[in-house]
């Protein structure tokens, strides 16, 4: 029968003139289609992606798949086979364009209902843009009767409520009971704690549930998903990887370079490229047989010599600092609690880096990873009003600092409709940060602002400069504006903590100026040059907008904000995060080229390998230095060595057998 089967689908596919081992591929596939029952419109769909190369006609195909399945079963009048698949989603000849860039000609979007679709394509085809115009319902002919739920890669980012307002907030239009709520956030694995926590203390594992919990109460149609085990560690990705698993009402679609996690939740695959979307069953790990080529052309970790490129400025050298082992951040003592929290997140944490630093920063997810790095670079007070914080952490008063939040949309939420150059231009537009001003360590509140002027008070900081041996700065004082007042670090650091602001500011700005501000003007040509050193294009950051950036690009926009002014440290919050595996690399390479200290979070243990020569394990508050750059410099050589003896070893061996080779040779 078998054997029948396939000289009748030879037959029919002479027409098309296929290469032998192609012909032979696809005979055996149209034979497996039919034999699970499929029919014409089955075997359309699972053929036309091999033959989109020799059968580029739409009826052309339509006759030769229609001409095997009647040849092969010619009593078979062909009723039901139009509706042989349940579509949720059957939008016939879409097209997509960002930017000014045609991203799909017109081809169909077709989502079999309940079916988990992995989105694959090379950076900057159009993944995410197609999933935000699924999400928003841009998509012509896209049916209105079906609820959309769609999580991002940045999962919200700066909320004070507690979950569980947030999750009932989230629920209004629903009118879904408290109970269920509660339900939901306890299967996904919060505790009764967590759900009174505040979302903005959560780590990126724990958003990314609140965010699924989401889909559990709203009990969605189509389920959208952009990057989604990005802050998640190993076993978060497990996780995610079984639930998905378990959502069998739910059709899924997930946009990821994880394709691991791809293999362990997709029953199908679309593939976007050449401007169109094909399809293919069996999952992800059936895909990568079936196509080969596409899975070589999509990049990996390991691949060495990435296109994209990435390229940090150079920070030059700090002042002061004439020996690269000389301490730039020092931690003494340092412990810090969240408001309301009896046990602190850090405790007692001693610790230093140098310009010569690159410290990994490992632990669980909720370790406190986040809050150590971000007490380091000033984004969080040390002093929450809990009275209980102790320790400080002493930094040159001259370095810059660069900070790649954890939630990178946190730099671009507000500036969604903008241009990439716009973006720049309006953050740097003075020569300063400013991002820099919202950080609670350096933003006044109203009550310090009228602080500044009441008569008397400090309410300007104008000059800075080591007197007597100590750093001190100038200051003017309500009331008394014509005249200036110098006072030492040690005295102003006893006044109200807004003074401790307008020091941090008065430095930022000098720090400005030293990293060539008034040299690098904020124009529309140095932007342009600087953006391109990130791989982002000077039609997109022109004309393109933020807000349909992919992952992949915002994660770059931001980076390359954060260090226009040239920083001595680089402070990253899983970086790996948005960006495909080609430009992963490429940040890599640039991470290893900086002539700067490095500060990094990052589950992927071949970039933290790659870019860091010392590691600070945290966990449940304290912080231990597990691993020195003098230990990690004797480890590479070790390894090295090992390398070169077994190199040398397999050289021994060679002689003989090229001796036996020539020897053969000359016979």
């Amino acid at each position: 029968m078998v054997s029948a089967m396939e000289d009748k689908v030879k037959e029919q596919l002479q027409s098309l003139k296929l290469d032998p081992i192609v012909e032979e591929y696809v005979i055996s596939v149209a034979v497996s289609v039919m034999e699970d029952g499929g029919k014409s419109r089955q075997l359309k769909t699972t053929l036309a992606p091999m033959l989109e190369d020799t059968c580029t006609d739409d009826e052309i195909l339509t006759n030769v798949t229609h001409g095997i399945y009647t040849a092969c079963f010619p009593d078979d009048t062909g009723e039901g086979d139009e509706e042989e698949q349940d579509f949720l989603v059957d939008c016939r000849g879409i097209i997509l364009a960002y930017a000014g860039k045609q991203l799909l000609k017109p081809t169909n979007l077709q989502l079999i209902r309940n079916h988990r679709y992995g989105v694959v394509g090379n950076n900057g085809v159009g993944k995410t843009t197609l999933l935000n115009r699924i999400a928003s319902g841009e998509v012509n002919g896209f049916p209105q009767d079906i609820k959309v739920l769609y999580i991002q890669h940045e999962v919200y980012v700066d909320l004070d409520c507690t979950v569980l307002d947030f999750m009932e907030e989230q629920q209004k239009e629903g009118g879904t009971e408290a109970k269920l709520i509660q339900d939901a956030l306890a299967s996904i694995g919060f505790t009764d704690e967590r759900m009174q926590s505040p979302v903005s203390e959560l780590s990126g594992g724990w958003r990314m549930k609140l965010a699924i919990a989401t889909a559990v109460t709203q009990k969605c149609d189509l389920l959208l998903l952009d990057e989604p085990t990005n802050h998640l560690d190993a076993a978060s990705r497990a996780w995610l990887a079984d639930y998905l698993v378990t959502l069998t009402s739910t059709t899924v679609c997930i946009v990821s370079h994880d394709y691991e996690f791809l293999g362990k939740t997709c029953t199908d695959v679309m593939h976007i490229a050449n401007l169109s979307l094909s399809y293919y069953g069996g999952g992800f790990s059936s895909f990568a047989t079936c196509r080969p080529d596409v899975m070589e052309a999509l990049p990996t970790i390991t691949e060495s010599g990435a296109t994209a490129v990435i390229t940090f400025p150079d920070p030059g050298k700090l002042d002061g600092v004439k020996s690269r082992s000389k301490p730039i951040m020092e931690l003494k003592k340092l412990t810090f609690y969240y408001p309301n929290a009896d046990k602190p997140t850090l405790a007692d944490v001693n610790a230093k880096m140098t310009v010569m630093s690159r410290v990994a920063l490992l632990g669980p997810n909720g370790a406190g990873k986040t809050t150590l790095l971000r007490q380091m670079v000033g984004d969080l007070a040390h002093d929450q009003g809990t009275g209980k914080h102790a320790g400080e952490i002493l930094k040159h008063h001259n370095l810059r600092v660069a900070y790649i939040a954890q939630h990178s949309m946190h730099h671009l939420e507000d500036n969604l409709k903008r241009s990439p150059v716009q973006y720049v231009q309006d953050r740097f537009v003075t020569g300063l940060d400013k991002e820099l001003s919202k950080r609670e360590t350096m933003k006044l509140t109203p009550e310090e602002e009228q602080l500044t002027k009441k008569l008397g008070n400090i309410s300007e900081v104008v000059g800075r400069a080591i007197r007597g041996g100590e750093l001190s700065y100038e200051t003017k004082r309500c009331g008394r504006d014509d005249e200036t007042f110098w006072e030492p670090m040690g005295s102003l650091k006893c006044k109200d903590p807004y003074v401790m602001k307008l020091c941090l500011n008065y430095d930022e700005k000098l720090k400005a100026f030293q990293s060539g501000a008034e040299v690098r003007p904020c124009t529309e040509k140095e932007i342009l040059k600087h953006l391109a050193d990130f791989g982002i294009s000077h039609r997109l950051a022109q004309s393109g907008r933020i807000k349909g950036m992919s992952g992949g690009q915002k994660c770059r926009l931001v980076l390359a904000s954060a260090v226009w002014n040239k920083p001595h440290l680089i402070a990253l919050d899983e970086p790996t995060n948005y960006l495909d595996n080609e430009t992963l690399n490429a940040l890599a390479s640039a991470l290893r080229n900086f002539k700067g200290a490095i500060l990094v979070i990052s589950h992927n243990q071949d970039f933290v390998d790659q870019v860091t020569n010392e590691k600070w394990a945290v966990d449940q508050g304290a912080v231990k230095i597990i691993q020195t750059a003098k230990e990690s410099r004797a480890l590479r050589q070790s390894n090295s060595q090992d390398a070169l003896d077994q190199s040398a070893s397999q050289e021994t061996m060679s002689p003989s057998s090229s001796h036996n080779s020539l020897a053969e040779g000359a016979q």
